[in-house]
């Protein structure tokens, strides 16, 4: 039997599976988005901040910062950015007690709270945690009409002598996009087999604009973004929100 969600917890594989992914050109490309929003920007606080693979590369510019759910990520993600301050935390309830002059969630992460409620929590946080002035960059994933499920998809790397796979295939239940995940690991000395389960929430570009002006922020929407998929920029006119706490 398939081993569930051991296999995608370990953040070599995950960096493994996504090496395809040009983290330094997709972080020059928000360094001059940041550039344009927020001149003179400093800190960035990375949310669903994964492995720390952009914050590698920001790290030269800005001070970085990370949330993410899974502590073996937010463990590589200290390792290449040492100075960064990693804490283990839920997109959609934590206050870390500051602000930032950029909070961002990248490569579709903000799929992942599932419904329209928590897609309203998650933003409403990260956006108390933008300073004045200070600006939320969002990285959506799908629309309804832009999900097409059923085509399968091979992705492949390396760990060391190791070879891995992932063969995923993707259905649609209600307005989730479901993506059924099976991994192999092909050791020198065996093949360790692996499955896992991820359920995204389809949300639409207005549910995705309302959740940033319920928040209190004016937002913009750019088509091309960092990898196709669009960017939701929000920002503060002046003031933020009533309250620090999420």
């Amino acid at each position: 039997m398939p081993r569930t969600r051991i296999f995608i917890d370990s953040p070599e594989l995950y960096d493994a599976i996504y090496h395809f992914k040009n983290y330094a050109r997709e972080s020059d490309r928000l360094r001059s988005l940041i550039d344009e929003v927020v001149p003179g920007a400093r800190t960035i606080l990375d949310v669903a901040c994964g492995t720390g693979e952009h914050a590698k590369f920001l790290k030269h510019h800005y001070g970085v910062d990370g949330i993410d759910i899974n502590e073996s990520y937010l463990h590589a993600a200290r390792m290449k950015n040492p100075s960064g301050n990693y804490i283990c935390a839920d997109m959609i309830d934590f206050n870390l007690g500051r602000t930032y002059d950029v909070v961002t969630c990248l490569f579709s992460a903000i799929g992942i709270v599932r419904t329209f409620e928590h897609l309203e929590h998650a933003i409403g946080c990260m956006a108390r945690h933008v300073r004045p002035g200070g600006a939320l960059i969002v990285e959506p994933w799908f629309t309804p009409e832009h999900w097409h499920p059923g085509k399968p998809l091979i992705l492949d790397g390396e760990v060391g002598v190791d070879k891995v796979y992932r063969l995923s295939i993707s259905v649609a239940e209600g307005q989730l996009s479901v993506l059924l995940y099976n991994y192999l690991r092909g050791t020198p000395a065996s093949i360790e087999h692996y499955s896992d389960r991820v359920e995204l929430g389809l949300f639409t570009r207005d549910e995705m604009t309302w959740a940033f002006e319920f928040a209190g922020m004016e937002v913009r929407y750019e088509f091309e973004g960092l990898i196709g998929r669009g960017l939701y920029i929000g920002t503060h006119a002046s003031e933020i929100p009533p309250g620090v706490l999420c």
